[in-house]
């Protein structure tokens, strides 16, 4: 047994198959000659016909018996036949046909074969099925057990199938088919069956039986795959009828059985994608009807036929044979007003057989005339229409407003606001139910209404309101507060004296006189108001205050003493006593401040207590570490005099010991007392030895320059200078000068060198001898 097995590669995915059918023929001793029939979209862009085609044989057990790679035998495309010769057939369909024939052995085998191949996607535009993108087709034949026919070839379709049928024509296809061996066949609707997918759109092999029909899309089934007058077939002609309703692309499928000896041995499956479509018809005989006269007894008729040579015009009028023409679009006068039937015929320029006849009416109507009113009030978009049409034959029943603007209305007194000011043509087009209209225009001006707008900002602690306006088409301005006019400014800046809510109104004058008016809302908060009290216990240094501020909601208090605290009401302890202003700062939810001041009083007790100094150079002794925060001092210096100064400077005029007594608060109650006695010497002045040379060699005797200064009145610095005035030694204080003739390290030279004192308010200079 020889089987040609030939591989290929998988195709690219694309929407082209519309149907395939597969066919063998026995030609002896196991042989078989298959034909596989694929038909695809062959417009713009489709994928081409598989070449090879991966064909799949299984055993009934579903084992793959071979995968043949079948090449195209002849491809070519389908004629597009219409079934009417008065019909005219679309140029925007094509398909084309592939035959795939080849030839396999296949020995007896109980349960035959099936011969399959699958391929996706159909036309994501087929209507009647679900999940079309995904769906393909899988066309296949079977060969029999030989217990039921030991030689079989199946039953082969007589015809190519239809490209197309015609919306609302009656459609008649003969998918008859022929059975080489002579068998009965029978003919049914039957479901296509589904194969391939996205991910694997060719499979090679093909999968094996058993196969999944396509699913129907709602509405549509087995029973009606169309729509319209539903598909059937003719089960023992092969017949196929139909009249769709629908256009649009329709997968349907058609099996033809076999029998033998009344057994069914097999069958062959046409599975193909009809396209419903309209048709257009060589002549249409066609005008507008009725025609419709109003205010003359001549008519002119419309025709709007096509495909046609010549024809036939009959106006209707009783027992006249005049009443007739040859023309294209005609003109004739009635004698009277009236209804009168109208006849055309087109004859065509084809063929007689497709001549068209179409009927009308021409009515023949007194004049009608259309007119309009309207009202509006000053300064308002807003109108209202009237109709004021009349006539002979009746009132309108029939109204086309236009209003200029874009707008329409079907009303018979309709009111309409217009968005946009300017000049605006308004049409009203009347008619009776009799069909007569005419048109009335009128141009109406629409003013402009000012747009008011403004915003505002609030200065909430200084009580002022800048008021921003944003107005258009206004030339002038009223502004109230709480329904009182307060200002014409275009912008104005008003004061506020009160809190709460007020109501800002704007209201935007045109030159025209239209007003137009904008609100709002400004909330005005109280200002914070700060006050408080204070309370002190009698030589206590603890003072209470107590906040009454009010419309606050945060405070800082500042004691006077370079302290401070936030806190409410507060408890606060002074080092100070006497007069010290305390300040209370109130700060409002919206950052606004008021402060209160007060010069608070208060005498408490203090400890007496001082130092002193006496400076040797004069005649003063200074007080120091003299009690702070007293509210008065007295000092007794012991000889008859007195000072109420807190750190007063006093001198004595002759030597001797004086007790000197301090008394804080003498004035009030909280009063304290210290004395101390002073010794008290009036100064002798100073003196400073400053020697004139020395001997630094290290011997122990006079090595080094040390300057002596007895009961000093300055602070002196030293400086010393060799004799080209470089500074060869310094000290910043005498008292702990000593130089030992060193200038970097070594020894200075023998000989004269200047020196310098610096004090605070006097200076000396002289020389110093270094002698070895």
């Amino acid at each position: 047994m020889l089987f040609c097995l030939l591989f290929a590669t998988s195709p690219a995915l694309a929407t082209h198959i519309v149907g395939g059918e597969m066919n063998y023929r026995y030609t002896g001793i196991d042989q078989y000659e298959v034909t596989l029939t694929v038909y695809r979209d062959c417009l713009n862009g489709q994928a081409a016909f598989d070449n090879p085609a991966s064909v799949g044989i299984y055993t009934a057990a579903g084992a793959l018996v071979s995968n043949v790679s079948a090449y195209i035998t002849d491809e070519t495309q389908m004629p597009a036949v219409v079934n009417s010769p008065c019909l005219i057939a679309p140029t925007n369909l094509c398909y084309e046909v592939a035959h795939y024939i080849f030839n396999v052995t296949l020995p007896a085998l109980p349960g035959g074969y099936t011969i399959v191949y699958q391929r996706c996607c159909r036309n994501q535009t087929i209507i009647n099925l679900n999940n079309v993108s995904n769906s393909g087709g899988t066309y296949l034949a079977t060969i029999p057990d030989p217990t039921l026919a030991a030689i079989n070839s199946n039953p082969y379709f007589n015809a190519l199938p239809p490209t197309f049928i015609c919306t609302s024509e009656p459609f008649e296809f003969d998918h008859s088919a022929t059975d080489p061996d002579g068998d009965s066949l029978i003919y049914e609707l039957c479901t296509p069956l589904t194969g391939g997918s996205r991910q694997d759109p060719a499979p090679s092999p093909p999968n094996p039986p058993p196969y999944t029909s396509v699913s129907f899309a709602a509405p549509y089934s087995l029973n009606d795959m169309m729509g319209g007058i539903p598909f059937s077939v003719n089960r023992f002609t092969g017949k196929v009828t139909a009249t769709p309703t629908m256009t649009g692309q329709f997968v349907y499928g058609l099996c033809v059985k076999e029998y033998r000896n009344g057994q069914l041995i097999g069958e062959s499956r046409r599975d193909f994608q009809l396209n419903v479509v309209p048709c257009p018809t060589i002549t249409l005989a066609s005008i507008f009807s009725p025609t419709v006269v109003c205010g003359s007894l001549t008519a002119t008729f419309l025709n709007s036929s096509f495909g046609a040579g010549t024809y036939d015009w009959d106006f209707g009028i009783a027992n006249v044979t005049s009443d007739t023409s040859t023309s294209f679009q005609p003109a004739f006068t009635y004698p009277d007003t009236g209804t009168y039937p109208i006849r055309l015929i087109a004859y065509s320029s084809y063929n007689v057989l497709c001549n068209d006849t179409v009927y009308g009416e021409a009515r023949i109507y007194p004049p009608f005339l259309a007119a309009l009113s309207t009202t509006n009030i000053h300064c308002s978009p807003q109108f209202q229409f009237f109709d004021q049409s009349f006539g002979a034959n009746g009132n309108a029943d029939y109204w086309s407003w236009n209003f200029g603007d874009g707008t329409f209305s079907s009303q018979p007194n309709p009111s309409h606001s217009f968005a946009i000011p300017g000049d605006y043509p308004v049409t009203l087009i009347a008619s009776t139910d009799s069909g007569c209209t005419d048109t009335a225009s009128t141009t109406l001006h629409v003013l402009k209404i000012p747009s008011p707008a403004f915003q505002f900002s609030l200065d909430t602690c200084g009580r002022a309101l800048n008021l921003l306006n944003y107005s258009q088409d206004a030339s002038n301005y009223r502004w109230q507060l709480n329904a009182v006019d307060v200002s014409s400014d275009f912008s104005p800046l008003l004061p506020l004296n009160a809190s709460g809510n007020f109501a800002i109104t704007l209201f935007a004058i045109s030159d025209s006189g239209c007003v137009a008016s904008k609100s709002n809302t400004v909330f005005v908060p109280s200002l914070p108001d700060a006050s408080f009290a204070w309370q002190v216990d009698p030589c206590d240094s603890v003072v209470r205050f107590r906040n009454y501020s009010s419309f606050a909601s945060s405070y800082r208090w500042d004691f006077g003493d370079s302290t401070s605290a936030s806190d409410v009401s507060v408890l606060h302890t002074y080092q100070l006593a006497g007069v010290i202003p305390v300040t209370l700062f109130a700060t409002s939810d919206y950052g606004c401040i008021d402060t209160a001041t007060e010069n608070i009083f208060f005498v408490s007790y203090k400890e007496a207590g001082f130092d002193f100094i006496q400076d040797s150079c004069s005649s003063f002794v200074s007080f120091s570490g003299v009690t702070n925060n007293a509210v008065a001092y007295h000092w007794d210096f012991g000889d008859g005099n007195f000072s109420t100064e807190k750190q007063p400077e006093y001198t004595w005029k002759r030597d001797g010991t004086y007790n000197v007594v301090l008394t804080v608060n003498g004035e009030y109650a909280c009063v304290d007392s210290v004395g101390k006695s002073v010794d008290f010497e009036l100064p002798k002045g100073e003196r400073v030895y400053i020697p004139n040379s020395f001997t630094p060699n290290g011997d122990g005797l006079n090595d080094v320059f040390i300057i002596f200064n007895f009961k000093p009145c300055d602070r002196y610095s030293l400086r010393v200078f060799n004799r080209w005035g470089k500074a060869v030694y310094y000290a910043e204080d005498i008292s702990d000068a000593a130089w030992d003739g060193n200038y970097q390290g070594e020894l200075v030279p023998e000989g004269i060198y200047s020196y310098l004192l610096q004090g605070e308010r006097t200076s000396r200079q002289g020389t110093v001898a270094v002698i070895r």
